[in-house]
């Protein structure tokens, strides 16, 4: 199930980390959503590694006044914003082949452990929203809480491996359309040639030469797809490793798994790629920007998307 769709609770194993530990970590492993971060209290400190993206505000909230901050790479970000407990950062578009940057901050209060450090890796799409920062013991009403949000997170990831196993097992084509209640005398699949109206950005590592996109479905279930066409003109393989769907207010759309993910080689004619998201018809309106990226974070931003 994505991180960014529901609240995770980091079980970490505090480790002692130095300043030129490891290589730049993909950006399939940093963190992205809304995160609360427990802290014992006689740890020495961790880097869990977090998700930004430029342009989207990053906020981190502690349980505890801060002494001071220390980021690195400082004048790259948009935006930083320090404050009593809290800090704020904002990158920018120009960050999006920086190295991983560290962030330490020294809390005021005496108590252990007296600072924390984590990694934050500049992702394609996806981003902390909000990292809660714990050190304290939480009543028993807290906990039990926690129980039920993982409950019921365990419960969503039961119904939606349910829900695959039955689309995998199930007919394709129309009959598959009609079996998902995608397809009836009212409901039909409307495709549209998008080419000419989505945005595209000069930093994509790959060109973008066609867009499609389509819409199956009704008020209650739907879905929506785009499909791009596109050229590797440099000199790696280029393979789907995410893609994610952003609205103008901020709401999140993930992609519906796939079991062979494309992958474009150098020099190819053109290589296409194709991605599908649950969206009922109000779901589909208005514009999106997809972001599509590989391992490597190497990714192609597709603004002004729409849907028949």
């Amino acid at each position: 199930m994505p991180l960014a769709s529901s609240v995770g609770l980091l079980a970490l194993a505090l480790l002692t980390a130095t300043a030129d530990a490891a290589e730049r970590p993909l950006v399939s492993l940093c963190e992205a959503g809304d995160i609360r971060l427990e802290i014992n209290s006689s740890a020495p400190g961790t880097l869990p590694t977090l998700c930004i993206t430029p342009d989207l505000t990053s906020n981190f909230l502690f349980d505890a006044k801060l002494a001071r901050v220390e980021l690195e790479g400082r004048e790259h970000f948009r935006r930083v914003v320090e404050a009593v407990d809290s800090l704020m950062v904002v990158p920018s578009e120009a960050m999006r082949d920086l190295e991983p940057l560290r962030v330490t901050v020294y809390f005021a209060d005496g108590a252990a452990p007296a600072s924390l450090s984590f990694v934050l890796v500049v992702h394609p799409a996806r981003a902390v929203r909000q990292l809660d920062v714990v050190r304290q013991t939480r009543p028993v009403d807290f906990y039990k809480q926690e129980a039920r949000e993982a409950r019921a997170a365990a419960q969503q990831c039961r119904e939606e491996k349910a829900r695959m196993q039955a689309e995998q097992g199930g007919p394709g084509g129309l009959r598959g359309l009609r079996a998902a209640g995608l397809l009836d005398e009212v409901l039909g699949v409307a495709v549209e040639r998008i080419s000419d109206s989505v945005k595209t950005r000069p930093r994509n590592a790959l060109p973008l030469r066609s867009a499609l996109s389509s819409r199956a479905g009704g008020p209650k279930v739907g879905r929506v797809a785009v499909e791009v066409e596109l050229e590797n003109v440099g000199p790696q393989p280029w393979t789907l490793a995410g893609a994610l769907l952003r609205g103008a207010k901020g709401e999140e759309l993930t992609p519906l798994p796939d079991p062979t993910p494309a992958s474009i080689l150098p020099g190819e004619a053109l290589g296409r790629v194709m991605v599908e998201f649950e969206a009922t018809t109000q779901q589909a309106r208005g514009a999106y920007t997809l972001t599509l990226w590989d391992a490597d974070g190497r990714s192609v931003i597709l603004e002004n998307v729409t849907f028949p």
